[in-house]
Formats: structure tokens, C-alpha cells, sequence
């Protein structure tokens, strides 16, 4: 361990019995570049030997790199085409993305990427085709303990190099990459998962409920499995990679449980995070409350990298399951399917529904959803669900699935229902979305604005109607309505603590428009795409009834992201956190709590 990095180490320990919030003296921002061979080579022995050098996940495919003839590595070319849309394959690397246009220089059109529909096709990867860097980091840490942060965090202190943060790559907005800087790559912090009955806070002296703790790194397919094995239920989202630790709980965090059992953010019992200052910290309702509120919604890679997290364990649930797939050549199927979800959409919310609407799922003749609900019994279950499965029955085609059924525990309903109908990887996407509001459902008049409005966004996305492009069959639903608001859950008696956007507390529907992008596309191409998505999360405002969105999956360029993202009371405590724990902005990203719209490294997104 060099010198500056033992000395960083030990302030930290310093630290941690005054002030967490205590300024580090920040380097002048570097890039890669300026840093020696030795100054690596003491960071990689820090961090016993898990620096590693960043090459493009389909380098070995490509016969030129970065301009430079190399000899394509047939043997692995074949294992990243077999895996290119594999989400499990993708966490498994750093360089791995699953949109890739995020790991590519859009503003330069540079990529190296493969065919998202066939990978093993040549014409993408052959000469005169060439591989670059994109927008990948150089070199990342491969983190496995607090301390692997820590030297992280020291390093990018002493020489100013910019700084990322990855976990599993699922990230519409591109935050967890960077050119020409030092990754921290979480995804394998996976430490064994652990039941607490009973779990007491450290600093509190009461419990707050059970709990389950988990590393920043496991992904939602290994918690739902411990949750079952537990006979418990763990709120999460729909992809099994994703880290439950990671970008997801730090935006807010929503799920198909979350109308009755809340938000991710509102299960949370406990963080344990790095600080930008390289303090290991624990927060809770007990102590470190800023800390607490940011990293409960304030956004990824701002406040702290997070290491380990406690989320509540609720009990185990029965759920009602309603799974409808139509087909229909009936030019209003689609207007008829969206405007019975659109009357039925407070009703149901009211009753514990939530899960995933899919109108125009590859083409405008195609829709379905599946909602769960554990408020009702199969019986009335069936009764709510009545208008759309009459409706499905009166298309004059046989539904593909029209059923109403209960199903034991979440996990088995996940398995069922959610992980066969997994959204598709390996597609380049640029993103708009609103959070519908309950209001925008109540009369008539509102729902026929609202109707129209989701019409008009499928159409210009969809074929036959849209632009006809095949990304919209490989992608599968480029237009989703996620009624995943806790529009049922009842927050605790001192309100919400978080750092959402109050507009999560009033919404029904998260509503999402997704445009394809070309596999090889250029410069061109990467801004059409951004400012389709703008123009279509645009157009969704007035009939939302706010322009607030999930930070998450939000139009990448939202204007007015403050007042979008967190709301103009939560901006301004969060800016205030910010200028306290990391004044030098150590950690940020596009669109983030301290951005600089100005810096350099954010020259890889397109111009919009």
C-alpha cells in the first residue's frame, strides 16, 4: 500500500469517531494519461491485485482496437456472442452494459458493439469495422471489501482521476460509465444473505422489524430465492441481476409489490456506505440522518458507494395473479386495451394491484399485462378483472393467456409470470417517462386525455404505424405502463423520510417510452433517438398531470431534472448534503445531485 493511500486509510479512521462529513482536499481532475505505471502498480497491490485494465466486451471479435491491428480471439468472441443478450452474462463483467449505447462515445458514434438481433453476425465486427473504447473506463477496481473503496476513493483523491461506479450495468441513463476514468465495480460484493428476526438497528434500541441484509452486489434472483427458502416476501424489482444495493435503491427503488408494500426506500432498515471521504459509515434512523435521507432516493454515485444494506423482511403473501396476452387485426384493439386500463386504473390501485402493462408489445396489435395483488381473494380477484377479460374474449382471436389465478408466494409468481417475460438485453435504448398522477384518472375527461395521449406515444413508437424498425420485435415493449406506485402503502406515523420525489406518494402509473437505436449507430443517430425519447416524455406532461418522473428510467436530458427527479424542497437539502459530504464532487454523474453540465467527462453523451 503506497504511502498517500495508507495515510487516506487512516484519516479515514479518524474520521469516522468526528465528523463524517469532514472535506477531503481533492486533486485537480486528471485523466488516465498523467498517471504513471508505478502509481497503478501500487493502487493494483492496495487492492490485492484486482486493478484490471478495461477492454469493450466484444473486443476479441474485432481486428482493429482503438486504431491498432490486433487478431481477434475466435474462442471468446464466440463466448460474448453467445452471451451478448444474456443479462447474467452481462453483470458477470465490467464491460459488460446492458443497453450498450451507454459503453459507446455517442457523441462521436464510436462503439464496439455486436448485433443485438444476431450477434454471431460478421458484417458489424469485420474490417473495415473498428473496436473503440467508447465511453468505457481504463482500468476498475473489482471490489470485494470496504477497503478496496477506500483505496479507490484515495486514489482518485491523490491524483485527480475521474472517478465511476458500476454494479450489475442495468443503467438507462449511462451514470455507471465514463471514459478515461477508475471504475468501482460492486458487482461482487456479494456477501452470504441473512435473516434478522427482530433487527435492532445499530445506534437504536428498538427493533424495527425483521430483517434481511444483503451485499451491494447480489441481484434480485438470489434475495427472492433466500426470501422464499424464508418464507418472507423482499421488495424488488422485475430483473433478476439487478443489484438490490446498488442504482435501484438509491433512485427510490419500485417493484410490482410496491402499491401495498411500499417503495424500495420505504423497506430499508440500514445502509453501510464509503464516503467520498473514505469513511465507512452506518446509517439509519438512529444516526447519520443526512446520510440516511440521500441515499434513500438522492441518486447513484453521488453521496457514498453503499456496501451493504438491511431491508425489511415482510411476511410471506398469497397473491392473485392476472396474466392477459392478446392478439387482435382490429384497428382499436390498441385504443380499446389502453382505455379500459386507463377507467379501471385508480380502482385497481386502490385494490393492491401492481405489476406491468404492455401496450403495442412488438407491434401495435399486440398487448397484455400481468398484475398481482394479495389484498383480494380469487373470487374478487376475478370480479376486478372481469372488464379485461371479457374484453380479451371479444376480440374474435383466441387470447394467448386470459387468466385470473392465485399463486402461493411472490417468488412463485415471479418465476411464473415475470422471469419468461424478462425484458429483452443487449439493445441500445434512449428513455422518457412521467408518473401519471391519480388525479389525470378521475372523469372523464381526464381519462379520455390520458387514452389519447398513451395512444399517440405507442403509435410513434410501434409498427405498423410508427417507423418501421426491427428493434422494435427484438426489444419486445418499447411503450410500458409499470404500476408499481405505493398507491395502497401507508407510510409510517413520521411521513416519508426519503429523498423521492413527493410525486411517487400521489402517482398511480410510471409510464415508459423506450426508442430503439441501431447497432451501429452514428453520431447522428445516438441524438435522433435522445430527442425522440425528450419529445415523447414531453408530450406525456399535461395528461400525467406533473412533469415528475423515476430518476431512474427518466428522459436522459429532462428539463428541469431538479423539480423532475427529487421536487425543489428535496433538491435544495440534497444540494446542501452534497456541498457537506463531497464538496470537491468527487462522485457524480449526468443529471446528479452536483452536476456539472460543463465537465469534460461528460463529452460521450449526444448532443440533444
Amino acid at each position: 500500500m503506497t504511502p498517500s493511500n495508507t495515510q487516506f486509510l487512516l484519516a479515514s479512521v479518524l474520521l469516522a469517531s468526528s465528523s463524517v462529513l469532514a472535506r477531503p482536499t481533492l486533486a485537480p481532475r486528471a485523466s488516465t494519461a498523467s498517471i504513471t505505471s508505478a502509481q497503478w502498480s501500487q493502487l493494483n497491490q492496495s487492492v490485492g491485485g484486482r486493478l484490471h485494465a478495461v477492454q469493450p466486451l466484444a473486443e476479441p471479435c474485432y481486428s482493429v482496437y482503438n486504431g491498432n491491428i490486433v487478431t481477434p480471439n475466435l474462442a471468446q468472441c464466440s463466448a460474448v456472442q453467445n452471451g451478448y443478450t444474456a443479462d447474467t452474462y452481462l453483470a458477470s463483467y465490467y464491460s459488460g452494459f446492458m443497453n450498450p449505447n451507454f459503453a459507446a462515445c455517442m457523441s462521436s458514434g464510436q462503439s464496439c458493439g455486436l448485433d443485438s438481433s444476431l450477434p454471431q453476425n460478421p458484417l458489424v465486427y469485420a474490417p473495415p469495422n473498428q473496436c473503440y473504447q467508447g465511453n468505457l473506463a481504463n482500468y476498475y477496481i473489482d471490489v470485494r471489501q470496504p477497503s478496496d473503496i477506500q483505496a479507490g476513493l484515495a486514489f482518485a483523491n491523490s491524483t485527480g482521476i475521474p472517478l465511476t461506479i458500476k454494479n450489475s450495468g442495468h443503467d438507462y441513463k449511462g451514470r455507471s460509465a465514463g471514459a478515461r476514468s477508475l471504475a468501482l465495480w460492486t458487482h461482487n460484493l456479494q456477501q452470504p444473505i441473512t435473516l434478522t428476526n427482530g433487527f435492532v438497528p445499530e445506534g437504536c434500541s428498538a427493533s424495527v422489524g425483521n430483517g434481511v441484509t444483503v451485499g451491494a452486489g447480489q441481484g434480485f434472483k438470489a434475495v427472492y430465492e433466500f426470501a422464499e427458502a424464508n418464507g418472507i416476501t423482499v421488495v424488488g424489482g422485475s430483473s433478476p441481476t439487478v443489484g438490490i444495493s446498488g442504482g435501484w435503491i438509491t433512485g427510490g427503488g419500485h417493484s410490482s409489490m410496491s402499491n401495498t408494500l411500499g417503495l424500495g426506500v420505504d423497506n430499508v432498515m440500514q445502509i453501510k456506505a464509503v464516503l467520498p471521504n473514505g469513511t465507512l459509515v452506518t446509517a439509519n434512523k438512529c444516526q447519520n440522518p443526512d446520510i440516511w435521507y440521500a441515499l434513500r432516493g438522492g441518486g447513484g454515485s453521488t453521496f457514498g458507494v453503499i456496501y451493504e444494506m438491511t431491508t425489511r423482511a415482510n411476511p410471506g403473501l398469497q397473491l392473485q395473479v392476472a396474466y392477459i396476452r392478446i392478439v387482435s387485426l382490429s384497428p382499436t384493439s390498441l385504443h380499446d386495451f389502453i382505455s379500459l386500463c386507463v377507467q379501471n386504473a385508480n380502482k385497481w390501485a386502490e385494490e393492491g394491484w401492481g405489476g406491468y402493462i404492455v401496450p403495442g408489445a412488438m407491434g401495435s396489435q399486440a398487448s397484455g399485462f400481468v398484475l398481482f395483488t394479495p389484498l383480494l381473494n380469487l373470487t374478487a380477484a376475478r370480479a376486478s378483472m372481469q372488464p379485461l377479460t371479457d374484453f380479451a374474449n371479444s376480440l374474435g382471436t383466441v387470447p394467448l393467456n386470459n387468466s385470473v389465478e392465485t399463486e402461493p408466494s411472490f417468488y412463485q409468481a415471479y418465476q411464473k409470470y415475470l422471469v419468461p417475460n424478462e425484458e429483452k438485453v443487449g439493445i441500445s435504448l434512449a428513455l422518457g417517462s412521467r408518473l401519471f398522477q391519480k388525479s389525470a384518472f378521475e372523469g372523464a375527461a381526464n381519462q379520455q386525455a390520458v387514452t389519447n395521449t398513451l395512444v399517440n406515444v405507442t403509435n410513434q413508437l410501434n409498427f405498423p404505424t410508427g417507423t418501421l424498425n426491427p428493434l422494435v420485435f427484438g426489444y419486445g415493449a418499447p411503450f410500458q405502463i409499470l404500476v408499481t406506485a405505493p398507491s395502497s402503502y401507508q407510510l409510517p406515523a413520521e411521513g416519508d423520510t426519503s429523498s423521492v420525489t413527493p410525486a411517487w406518494r400521489t402517482a398511480t402509473w410510471h409510464v415508459i417510452a423506450g426508442v430503439g437505436i441501431s447497432n451501429q449507430a452514428s453520431a447522428a443517430d445516438y441524438t435522433a433517438a435522445f430527442q425522440k425519447a425528450h419529445a415523447l416524455a414531453d408530450s406525456m406532461t399535461s395528461a400525467a398531470g406533473t412533469v415528475a418522473a423515476y430518476q431512474n428510467e427518466a428522459d436522459t436530458f429532462q428539463t428541469d431534472y431538479q423539480e423532475s427527479f427529487w421536487g425543489d424542497a428535496n433538491y435544495a437539502r440534497l444540494s446542501q448534503i452534497k456541498s457537506e459530504v463531497d464538496p470537491g464532487n468527487l462522485l457524480t454523474c449526468h443529471q446528479c445531485i452536483g452536476w456539472n453540465a460543463g465537465n469534460a467527462r461528460y463529452g460521450c453523451y449526444p448532443s440533444v
